[in-house]
């Protein structure tokens, strides 16, 4: 299956929902030889997916009539910016829109998790505007980020993770992707994180002051001027970060592990990726109490993969990191009042699960 170019073969990138036609939705399937030559498109019905969980980009399944039998997908699904102007400005100021488009087309096919096919993709030019057009996966079985991750999940996932980041340990290939999948430790992250942190905090405290616990409240004051320093604390053993790996993006396929979102890949120390699952995609319940043994499970899978692990300083940077990741709840209160109720109830969800996993783990001790 070919991957189409939408701005080489003239289909031209998504700006909304009108811009779904029965012509742009026939060249992307044609293009990308997934529909037969004498057979055409000659309607399409559009139903916005994932609301309150995509909150960087807009998602539509797409469903096509043909004009006659065929084996081209009854559906598929389309990805374009998300019309949010706060959530807009975090995706262009970290420029994380290419990095989905390069992954699924470089490092996907090799990828130890299954993802969706690619039918057709492009960038404009200022790597901003974008679409992606994508298999429709809805039919696997999708985990759910409020209700969260079994204890058996969570080690599936963490052990694909694994596998994922050993492909990459050290790897030489990291090079070639330097200017795409960004350093955890980067001017941009450095200057852009504390600014929506220092926005969205006082969000934060209006919407959900109440789960604050006095013991970790002194995070909001603090994170900000810490970032450079848990960055760089980030930033080795290098492997590639999914950077996204929660349970909103997280399906099975029977027993096999699927991976979806792909906008916040980068390079840095794989505790970072532990440490954002642990702490948002599984209910503190269910949490407490077996932190080291979920960090365990990863590590050991490492290691039977040869990688050489300091675990002493693996848990520390799983601190640091569970500490950083406080900060995709608090941006996104930013835009609190504009999200759905689901949305909102992530959004507090997400916020409180991590607030309570650095308490348990006393991990503002490695940063104070």
């Amino acid at each position: 299956m070919a991957i189409v170019d939408l701005i080489e073969s003239g289909l031209g990138l998504l700006k909304s929902e009108a811009d779904i036609t029965p012509q742009w939705v026939e060249g992307v399937l044609k293009g990308s030889k997934s529909l037969e030559d004498n057979v055409s498109v000659t309607a399409v019905t559009t139903e916005r997916v994932g609301e309150g969980v995509g909150i960087l980009s807009i998602l539509q399944r797409v469903t096509p009539s043909y004009s006659g039998a065929t084996k081209a997908p009854k559906s598929f699904v389309v990805k374009y910016p998300t019309d949010d102007p706060t959530q807009r400005f975090t995706a262009d100021a970290l420029v994380l829109y290419i990095r989905e488009l390069v992954f699924y087309k470089d490092c996907a096919p090799d990828a130890p998790f299954k993802t969706a096919k690619c039918y057709a993709q492009a960038i404009a030019g200022d790597n901003t505007d974008f679409t992606i057009a994508m298999e429709d996966i809805s039919h696997y079985q999708q985990l759910n980020q409020l209700d969260g991750a079994s204890l058996d999940q969570a080690k599936t996932f963490l052990e694909i993770l694994a596998d994922f980041h050993a492909m990459w340990w050290g790897s030489p290939k990291l090079a070639n992707y330097t200017e795409i999948f960004q350093p955890l430790d980067n001017p941009t992250y450095n200057a852009v994180l504390p600014m929506l942190w220092t926005a969205g905090w006082p969000a934060a405290a209006e919407h959900a002051g109440d789960l604050i616990s006095d013991n970790v409240r002194d995070i909001g004051d603090m994170w900000a001027g810490k970032v450079p320093w848990m960055l760089q604390n980030l930033s080795t053993p290098t492997t590639m970060c999914h950077g996204d790996f929660r349970a909103d993006n997280l399906m099975l396929d029977g027993d096999r592990p699927v991976a979806i979102d792909f906008q916040i890949v980068g390079t840095g120390s794989g505790m970072y990726d532990v440490g954002y699952f642990i702490s948002q995609s599984i209910t503190t319940a269910v949490r407490r109490g077996h932190d080291k043994e979920l960090v365990d499970t990863y590590l050991d899978r490492l290691e039977f993969h040869g990688v050489d692990i300091d675990r002493d300083e693996a848990w520390r940077q799983y601190l640091v990191a569970i500490t950083f990741c406080v900060t995709y709840g608090v941006t996104s209160f930013a835009s609190y009042t504009e999200q759905n109720e689901r949305g909102q109830d992530l959004i507090r969800e997400m916020f409180i699960r991590a607030l309570s996993c650095v308490e348990d783990n006393n991990a503002l001790s490695v940063i104070r």
